[in-house]
């Protein structure tokens, strides 16, 4: 498989530091490895350390810079 989008997500304030965001974000990869995907991509906007923090912590790795920052994980 080629592509897969996703669009913003973000978790609630109530929940965050408690490992719900990155346990859903497990959850996805395994369903995406499962189903064929090699690679993850998404972008995190430059002003928003917290956004690039938790994508980090969940083993993606800048790519590239613009506008943005593109960053990708291979699974």
């Amino acid at each position: 498989r080629q592509m897969c989008i996703r669009d913003r997500s973000m978790t609630d304030t109530r929940y965050q530091n408690r490992g719900v965001g990155s346990g859903i974000i497990s959850d996805v990869i395994l369903c995406l490895k499962s189903s064929g995907y090699k690679e993850i991509r998404l972008g995190v906007d430059k002003g928003n350390p917290q956004s690039y923090s938790f994508w980090t912590k969940n083993k993606f790795t800048p790519i590239r810079e613009d506008t943005y920052i593109l960053m990708g994980l291979r699974i």
